[in-house]
Protein backbone atom coordinates (compact mmCIF):
# COMPACT_ATOMS: atom_id res chain seq x y z
CA UNK A 1 0.00 0.00 0.00
CA UNK A 2 0.95 3.61 -1.28
CA UNK A 3 1.81 5.83 1.97
CA UNK A 4 3.75 8.84 2.70
CA UNK A 5 6.71 7.53 4.75
CA UNK A 6 8.53 5.13 1.80
CA UNK A 7 10.01 8.39 -0.43
CA UNK A 8 11.59 7.90 -3.47
CA UNK A 9 14.04 10.55 -4.35
CA UNK A 10 13.87 11.95 -8.10
CA UNK A 11 15.66 13.67 -10.42
CA UNK A 12 12.48 15.95 -12.23
CA UNK A 13 13.57 17.41 -15.51
CA UNK A 14 11.70 19.68 -17.38
CA UNK A 15 11.05 23.46 -18.30
CA UNK A 16 10.27 25.96 -15.42
CA UNK A 17 9.20 29.51 -15.46
CA UNK A 18 10.18 31.84 -17.28
CA UNK A 19 10.51 29.31 -19.84
CA UNK A 20 7.25 30.50 -21.57
CA UNK A 21 5.70 27.09 -22.08
CA UNK A 22 2.60 24.77 -20.84
CA UNK A 23 5.16 22.36 -19.67
CA UNK A 24 6.09 25.04 -17.09
CA UNK A 25 2.85 25.60 -15.84
CA UNK A 26 2.07 22.14 -15.89
CA UNK A 27 5.56 21.46 -13.68
CA UNK A 28 4.55 24.17 -11.08
CA UNK A 29 1.45 22.58 -10.44
CA UNK A 30 2.42 18.79 -10.05
CA UNK A 31 5.77 19.53 -8.60
CA UNK A 32 4.39 20.83 -4.98
CA UNK A 33 1.90 18.15 -5.04
CA UNK A 34 4.23 15.47 -6.24
CA UNK A 35 6.45 16.67 -3.21
CA UNK A 36 3.95 14.76 -1.05
CA UNK A 37 4.87 11.65 -2.10
CA UNK A 38 8.97 12.03 -3.11
CA UNK A 39 12.15 14.20 -2.29
CA UNK A 40 12.47 15.91 -5.79
CA UNK A 41 15.67 17.76 -7.37
CA UNK A 42 14.63 20.13 -10.00
CA UNK A 43 16.89 20.05 -13.65
CA UNK A 44 15.73 23.00 -16.06
CA UNK A 45 17.27 25.07 -18.27
CA UNK A 46 15.05 27.83 -16.89
CA UNK A 47 17.74 29.88 -15.09
CA UNK A 48 16.51 31.32 -11.88
CA UNK A 49 12.85 29.88 -11.32
CA UNK A 50 10.13 32.34 -12.29
CA UNK A 51 8.11 30.63 -9.35
CA UNK A 52 8.61 32.28 -5.98
CA UNK A 53 7.71 28.48 -4.36
CA UNK A 54 9.67 26.82 -6.46
CA UNK A 55 12.69 28.94 -5.85
CA UNK A 56 12.26 28.51 -1.83
CA UNK A 57 11.57 25.05 -1.76
CA UNK A 58 13.98 23.50 -4.26
CA UNK A 59 17.13 22.64 -5.56
CA UNK A 60 17.12 23.68 -9.02
CA UNK A 61 19.91 22.48 -11.39
CA UNK A 62 20.81 22.90 -15.16
CA UNK A 63 19.76 20.03 -17.17
CA UNK A 64 22.94 19.45 -18.16
CA UNK A 65 24.39 18.82 -14.52
CA UNK A 66 22.15 15.44 -14.56
CA UNK A 67 25.51 13.78 -15.87
CA UNK A 68 27.16 15.04 -12.59
CA UNK A 69 24.31 14.17 -10.09
CA UNK A 70 22.34 11.06 -11.62
CA UNK A 71 23.73 8.37 -8.91
CA UNK A 72 22.18 10.46 -6.63
CA UNK A 73 18.32 9.49 -7.27
CA UNK A 74 16.48 6.73 -7.29
CA UNK A 75 14.78 7.89 -10.86
CA UNK A 76 14.12 10.38 -13.44
CA UNK A 77 11.39 11.45 -14.20
CA UNK A 78 11.43 13.58 -17.44
CA UNK A 79 8.80 16.22 -18.97
CA UNK A 80 9.04 16.14 -22.36
CA UNK A 81 6.62 17.84 -25.35
CA UNK A 82 6.98 18.98 -28.89
CA UNK A 83 9.47 22.06 -28.67
CA UNK A 84 13.29 23.12 -28.99
CA UNK A 85 12.68 23.52 -25.02
CA UNK A 86 13.96 19.63 -24.74
CA UNK A 87 16.91 20.12 -26.20
CA UNK A 88 18.75 18.38 -23.28
CA UNK A 89 16.97 16.63 -22.18
CA UNK A 90 16.57 14.79 -25.54
CA UNK A 91 20.59 14.14 -24.70
CA UNK A 92 20.07 12.98 -21.42
CA UNK A 93 17.78 10.45 -21.83
CA UNK A 94 20.06 9.23 -24.13
CA UNK A 95 22.71 7.87 -21.62
CA UNK A 96 20.29 8.34 -18.77
CA UNK A 97 17.33 6.63 -19.49
CA UNK A 98 14.06 6.84 -16.93
CA UNK A 99 10.59 7.70 -16.79
CA UNK A 100 9.33 9.56 -20.09
CA UNK A 101 6.28 11.83 -19.58
CA UNK A 102 5.22 11.89 -22.86
CA UNK A 103 2.83 14.88 -23.36
CA UNK A 104 2.38 14.68 -27.48
CA UNK A 105 3.83 11.40 -29.14
CA UNK A 106 4.90 13.33 -31.96
CA UNK A 107 7.77 15.21 -31.82
CA UNK A 108 9.15 16.29 -35.15
CA UNK A 109 8.82 20.06 -34.33
CA UNK A 110 10.70 20.12 -30.90
CA UNK A 111 13.08 17.51 -32.76
CA UNK A 112 13.93 19.93 -35.56
CA UNK A 113 14.09 23.05 -34.10
CA UNK A 114 16.39 22.13 -31.47
CA UNK A 115 18.68 20.92 -34.19
CA UNK A 116 18.45 19.73 -37.87
CA UNK A 117 21.30 17.49 -36.96
CA UNK A 118 19.51 15.46 -34.54
CA UNK A 119 16.21 15.34 -36.52
CA UNK A 120 17.60 13.90 -39.05
CA UNK A 121 19.50 11.25 -37.09
CA UNK A 122 15.96 10.34 -35.45
CA UNK A 123 14.35 10.06 -38.83
CA UNK A 124 17.15 7.60 -39.44
CA UNK A 125 16.62 6.03 -36.26
CA UNK A 126 12.81 5.30 -36.43
CA UNK A 127 13.09 4.45 -40.33
CA UNK A 128 15.65 1.84 -39.36
CA UNK A 129 18.18 3.03 -42.02
CA UNK A 130 20.07 6.71 -43.71
CA UNK A 131 17.44 7.72 -46.18
CA UNK A 132 18.83 11.57 -46.70
CA UNK A 133 15.67 12.28 -49.34
CA UNK A 134 13.15 11.17 -46.35
CA UNK A 135 14.68 12.75 -43.79
CA UNK A 136 14.58 15.90 -46.62
CA UNK A 137 11.01 15.70 -46.98
CA UNK A 138 9.98 15.28 -43.02
CA UNK A 139 12.28 18.47 -42.43
CA UNK A 140 10.43 20.51 -45.30
CA UNK A 141 6.86 19.18 -44.03
CA UNK A 142 7.40 19.74 -40.79
CA UNK A 143 8.52 23.73 -42.37
CA UNK A 144 5.59 23.86 -44.08
CA UNK A 145 3.40 22.55 -40.52
CA UNK A 146 1.79 19.80 -43.23
CA UNK A 147 1.12 17.58 -40.02
CA UNK A 148 -1.14 14.70 -41.77
CA UNK A 149 1.89 13.15 -43.45
CA UNK A 150 4.13 13.06 -40.60
CA UNK A 151 1.67 10.99 -38.60
CA UNK A 152 2.49 7.45 -39.32
CA UNK A 153 6.41 8.45 -38.51
CA UNK A 154 6.01 10.45 -35.00
CA UNK A 155 9.67 10.37 -33.83
CA UNK A 156 9.51 8.62 -30.86
CA UNK A 157 11.28 5.56 -31.24
CA UNK A 158 14.62 7.29 -29.53
CA UNK A 159 12.61 8.41 -26.32
CA UNK A 160 10.59 5.37 -26.28
CA UNK A 161 13.19 3.05 -26.26
CA UNK A 162 15.29 5.28 -23.29
CA UNK A 163 12.20 4.63 -21.36
CA UNK A 164 11.86 2.58 -18.03
CA UNK A 165 7.91 4.01 -17.94
CA UNK A 166 5.94 6.03 -19.68
CA UNK A 167 3.08 8.31 -18.98
CA UNK A 168 0.44 9.84 -21.09
CA UNK A 169 -2.81 11.55 -20.51
CA UNK A 170 -5.46 9.51 -22.65
CA UNK A 171 -6.13 6.74 -24.53
CA UNK A 172 -5.60 8.12 -27.68
CA UNK A 173 -2.17 8.54 -26.84
CA UNK A 174 -0.78 5.11 -25.38
CA UNK A 175 -2.54 3.59 -28.87
CA UNK A 176 -0.02 6.06 -30.88
CA UNK A 177 2.58 4.40 -29.30
CA UNK A 178 1.72 0.86 -29.96
CA UNK A 179 0.43 1.60 -33.40
CA UNK A 180 3.91 2.95 -33.94
CA UNK A 181 5.84 0.22 -31.92
CA UNK A 182 3.72 -2.57 -33.77
CA UNK A 183 4.94 -0.71 -37.35
CA UNK A 184 8.60 -0.28 -36.98
CA UNK A 185 10.88 -1.78 -38.94
CA UNK A 186 13.26 -4.75 -37.31
CA UNK A 187 12.70 -6.98 -34.72
CA UNK A 188 10.19 -6.39 -32.10
CA UNK A 189 11.29 -4.39 -29.35
CA UNK A 190 10.89 -3.96 -25.31
CA UNK A 191 8.43 -1.52 -24.76
CA UNK A 192 7.95 -0.10 -21.05
CA UNK A 193 5.35 -0.16 -19.17
CA UNK A 194 3.05 2.54 -19.91
CA UNK A 195 0.65 4.11 -17.64
CA UNK A 196 -2.59 6.61 -18.79
CA UNK A 197 -2.66 9.52 -16.03
CA UNK A 198 -5.06 12.52 -16.90
CA UNK A 199 -3.65 16.06 -17.63
CA UNK A 200 -3.14 17.86 -14.49
CA UNK A 201 -5.54 20.80 -13.78
CA UNK A 202 -6.73 22.42 -10.11
CA UNK A 203 -9.89 23.61 -9.60
CA UNK A 204 -10.12 27.65 -10.55
CA UNK A 205 -12.54 29.34 -8.64
CA UNK A 206 -16.04 30.93 -10.46
CA UNK A 207 -15.23 34.33 -11.47
CA UNK A 208 -18.15 36.76 -12.32
CA UNK A 209 -19.15 36.75 -15.84
CA UNK A 210 -20.06 40.98 -15.88
CA UNK A 211 -16.78 42.06 -14.35
CA UNK A 212 -14.64 39.69 -16.65
CA UNK A 213 -16.40 41.39 -19.96
CA UNK A 214 -16.65 44.77 -18.90
CA UNK A 215 -12.70 44.41 -18.08
CA UNK A 216 -12.74 43.51 -21.81
CA UNK A 217 -15.26 45.94 -22.89
CA UNK A 218 -17.44 43.31 -23.71
CA UNK A 219 -20.89 43.68 -24.09
CA UNK A 220 -23.32 42.57 -21.29
CA UNK A 221 -26.24 40.02 -21.71
CA UNK A 222 -25.65 38.93 -25.45
CA UNK A 223 -23.76 35.45 -26.47
CA UNK A 224 -19.65 35.60 -26.41
CA UNK A 225 -18.19 32.78 -27.96
CA UNK A 226 -14.22 31.92 -27.20
CA UNK A 227 -11.17 30.67 -28.48
CA UNK A 228 -8.35 30.39 -26.09
CA UNK A 229 -4.57 29.63 -26.73
CA UNK A 230 -2.36 30.22 -29.80
CA UNK A 231 -4.21 30.22 -32.79
CA UNK A 232 -3.28 27.52 -35.53
CA UNK A 233 -4.69 26.23 -38.25
CA UNK A 234 -5.17 22.79 -36.49
CA UNK A 235 -7.94 24.55 -33.79
CA UNK A 236 -10.15 25.07 -37.21
CA UNK A 237 -9.96 29.09 -36.65
CA UNK A 238 -11.27 29.28 -40.52
CA UNK A 239 -14.84 27.02 -39.92
CA UNK A 240 -15.11 28.67 -36.17
CA UNK A 241 -15.33 32.30 -38.29
CA UNK A 242 -18.00 30.43 -40.74
CA UNK A 243 -19.86 29.06 -38.23
CA UNK A 244 -20.22 32.10 -36.17
CA UNK A 245 -21.38 34.34 -39.11
CA UNK A 246 -24.62 32.25 -39.43
CA UNK A 247 -24.83 32.65 -35.74
CA UNK A 248 -24.18 36.65 -35.85
CA UNK A 249 -26.76 36.63 -38.60
CA UNK A 250 -29.84 35.16 -36.29
CA UNK A 251 -28.22 37.02 -33.29
CA UNK A 252 -26.56 40.32 -33.94
CA UNK A 253 -24.78 41.52 -31.24
CA UNK A 254 -22.85 38.20 -30.95
CA UNK A 255 -19.30 38.71 -30.30
CA UNK A 256 -16.17 35.78 -30.70
CA UNK A 257 -13.28 36.01 -28.75
CA UNK A 258 -9.87 35.00 -29.94
CA UNK A 259 -7.70 34.98 -26.43
CA UNK A 260 -3.99 33.80 -27.92
CA UNK A 261 -1.00 34.92 -29.42
CA UNK A 262 -1.80 34.84 -33.48
CA UNK A 263 1.60 34.08 -34.85
CA UNK A 264 0.50 34.07 -38.31
CA UNK A 265 -2.75 35.91 -39.96
CA UNK A 266 -3.56 32.27 -41.78
CA UNK A 267 -5.89 34.52 -44.14
CA UNK A 268 -7.70 35.41 -40.70
CA UNK A 269 -8.08 39.12 -41.36
CA UNK A 270 -9.52 38.68 -45.14
CA UNK A 271 -12.01 36.05 -44.46
CA UNK A 272 -13.39 38.70 -41.15
CA UNK A 273 -14.15 41.22 -44.09
CA UNK A 274 -15.36 39.00 -46.29
CA UNK A 275 -17.82 37.35 -43.57
CA UNK A 276 -18.95 41.30 -42.37
CA UNK A 277 -17.80 40.03 -38.63
CA UNK A 278 -14.94 43.25 -38.47
CA UNK A 279 -16.92 44.47 -35.09
CA UNK A 280 -17.91 41.22 -34.18
CA UNK A 281 -14.50 39.09 -33.42
CA UNK A 282 -11.83 40.18 -31.34
CA UNK A 283 -8.47 39.15 -30.87
CA UNK A 284 -6.68 40.05 -27.13
CA UNK A 285 -2.96 38.54 -28.54
CA UNK A 286 -1.25 36.36 -25.65
CA UNK A 287 -3.07 36.78 -22.83
CA UNK A 288 -0.40 36.54 -19.61
CA UNK A 289 -0.62 35.97 -16.79
CA UNK A 290 -2.89 32.78 -16.64
CA UNK A 291 -5.17 34.57 -13.96
CA UNK A 292 -5.97 37.42 -16.74
CA UNK A 293 -5.90 34.19 -19.33
CA UNK A 294 -9.04 32.82 -16.69
CA UNK A 295 -10.53 35.92 -16.77
CA UNK A 296 -10.76 36.44 -20.46
CA UNK A 297 -12.76 32.73 -20.56
CA UNK A 298 -14.97 33.40 -17.83
CA UNK A 299 -16.38 36.55 -19.98
CA UNK A 300 -17.43 33.67 -22.80
CA UNK A 301 -20.48 32.33 -22.36
CA UNK A 302 -19.24 29.07 -24.70
CA UNK A 303 -15.65 28.10 -25.24
CA UNK A 304 -14.76 26.25 -28.65
CA UNK A 305 -11.55 24.22 -28.71
CA UNK A 306 -11.46 22.05 -32.20
CA UNK A 307 -8.53 20.04 -33.16
CA UNK A 308 -7.58 18.88 -36.53
CA UNK A 309 -5.44 16.64 -37.16
CA UNK A 310 -4.53 15.67 -33.55
CA UNK A 311 -1.13 14.58 -32.82
CA UNK A 312 -2.14 12.83 -28.97
CA UNK A 313 -1.98 15.79 -27.50
CA UNK A 314 -4.56 17.12 -24.88
CA UNK A 315 -5.37 20.66 -24.11
CA UNK A 316 -4.99 22.80 -20.71
CA UNK A 317 -7.10 25.27 -22.60
CA UNK A 318 -9.71 23.03 -22.88
CA UNK A 319 -9.56 22.30 -19.16
CA UNK A 320 -9.69 25.64 -17.64
CA UNK A 321 -12.53 25.96 -19.59
CA UNK A 322 -14.09 22.92 -17.43
CA UNK A 323 -12.61 23.95 -14.41
CA UNK A 324 -13.94 27.51 -14.89
CA UNK A 325 -17.45 25.47 -15.26
CA UNK A 326 -18.09 26.98 -19.04
CA UNK A 327 -19.39 25.03 -21.46
CA UNK A 328 -17.05 23.32 -24.11
CA UNK A 329 -17.00 22.42 -27.98
CA UNK A 330 -14.48 20.06 -28.96
CA UNK A 331 -13.89 17.16 -31.91
CA UNK A 332 -14.78 13.84 -31.93
CA UNK A 333 -11.82 12.67 -32.23
CA UNK A 334 -8.11 11.61 -29.79
CA UNK A 335 -8.15 12.96 -26.16
CA UNK A 336 -11.30 15.28 -26.78
CA UNK A 337 -13.37 12.11 -27.59
CA UNK A 338 -12.79 10.68 -24.24
CA UNK A 339 -14.12 13.39 -22.35
CA UNK A 340 -17.11 12.82 -20.90
CA UNK A 341 -19.90 12.73 -22.90
CA UNK A 342 -22.11 15.50 -20.03
CA UNK A 343 -18.81 17.62 -19.70
CA UNK A 344 -18.49 19.12 -23.44
CA UNK A 345 -20.55 18.80 -26.82
CA UNK A 346 -18.48 16.88 -29.21
CA UNK A 347 -18.83 17.53 -33.05
CA UNK A 348 -17.37 15.15 -35.83
CA UNK A 349 -13.64 16.25 -37.70
CA UNK A 350 -15.64 16.62 -40.86
CA UNK A 351 -18.60 18.90 -39.49
CA UNK A 352 -19.74 22.01 -41.24
CA UNK A 353 -19.51 25.26 -40.59
CA UNK A 354 -23.83 24.81 -40.34
CA UNK A 355 -23.18 21.90 -37.92
CA UNK A 356 -20.79 23.87 -35.52
CA UNK A 357 -23.06 27.22 -35.80
CA UNK A 358 -26.34 25.01 -34.45
CA UNK A 359 -24.19 23.63 -31.46
CA UNK A 360 -23.33 27.27 -31.07
CA UNK A 361 -27.06 28.55 -31.28
CA UNK A 362 -28.43 25.52 -28.99
CA UNK A 363 -26.25 26.04 -26.36
CA UNK A 364 -26.31 30.12 -26.39
CA UNK A 365 -30.38 29.51 -26.26
CA UNK A 366 -30.25 27.11 -23.06
CA UNK A 367 -28.43 28.82 -19.19
CA UNK A 368 -29.69 25.57 -17.96
CA UNK A 369 -27.78 23.91 -20.66
CA UNK A 370 -24.56 25.98 -20.23
CA UNK A 371 -24.91 25.45 -16.37
CA UNK A 372 -25.15 21.64 -16.50
CA UNK A 373 -22.67 21.26 -19.02
CA UNK A 374 -20.01 23.06 -16.91
CA UNK A 375 -21.06 21.35 -13.38
CA UNK A 376 -19.99 18.35 -15.24
CA UNK A 377 -16.87 19.84 -16.39
CA UNK A 378 -15.92 20.30 -13.08
CA UNK A 379 -16.87 17.55 -11.34
CA UNK A 380 -14.04 15.87 -13.96
CA UNK A 381 -11.58 18.26 -12.63
CA UNK A 382 -12.20 17.27 -9.54
CA UNK A 383 -12.28 13.84 -9.38
CA UNK A 384 -9.90 13.19 -12.20
CA UNK A 385 -7.13 16.12 -12.95
CA UNK A 386 -7.02 17.59 -9.35
CA UNK A 387 -3.23 17.97 -8.21
CA UNK A 388 -3.35 15.50 -5.24
CA UNK A 389 -5.04 12.90 -7.26
CA UNK A 390 -2.87 13.13 -10.24
CA UNK A 391 0.07 13.22 -8.00
CA UNK A 392 -0.97 10.05 -6.02
CA UNK A 393 -1.34 7.82 -9.63
CA UNK A 394 2.04 9.38 -10.14
CA UNK A 395 3.28 8.29 -7.40
CA UNK A 396 1.95 4.21 -7.64
CA UNK A 397 3.50 4.30 -11.38
CA UNK A 398 7.11 5.65 -9.85
CA UNK A 399 7.02 2.54 -7.40
CA UNK A 400 5.81 0.47 -9.58
CA UNK A 401 8.42 1.25 -12.05
CA UNK A 402 10.98 0.94 -9.34
CA UNK A 403 10.47 -1.98 -7.49
CA UNK A 404 10.27 -3.76 -11.27
CA UNK A 405 13.70 -2.50 -11.64
CA UNK A 406 14.83 -3.62 -8.18
CA UNK A 407 13.59 -7.04 -8.95
CA UNK A 408 15.39 -7.31 -11.86
CA UNK A 409 18.84 -6.76 -10.75
CA UNK A 410 17.78 -8.98 -7.98
CA UNK A 411 17.62 -11.43 -10.12
CA UNK A 412 20.81 -10.97 -11.98
CA UNK A 413 22.78 -10.90 -9.04
CA UNK A 414 21.61 -14.14 -7.60
CA UNK A 415 22.58 -15.58 -11.13
CA UNK A 416 26.04 -14.14 -11.14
Amino acid sequence: MLTRRARLDLAYISPLNPVPSGLSDYSETLIPALAEWADLVLYSDCGAPANPEIARRFTVRPVPQLARHHTEHDLRLYQIGNSAQHGNAFAALRWLPGIVVLHEPFLHGGLLFTSSVLYRRQVYYDLGRPDRAAAERYESLTHSDDRVPLLALPLIGRIVDSSLGIIVHSQAARQVILTYEQNRPGPPRFLAETAIIPQIMPMLNPLDQRECRAELNLPQDVPVFGVAGTVHTSKQPHLVLRAFAQVARQISQARLVFAGELPLDYGLAALIQELGLAASVVFLGRVEPLERLHRAMAACDVLINLRWPTIGETSATALRAMALGRPLIVNKIGWYAELPEAACSKIETTASADGLAAVMLSLSASPEARQRMGEHGRDYIRTECAPSVVARRYAEFLWSVYDRIACRLDARGRRD
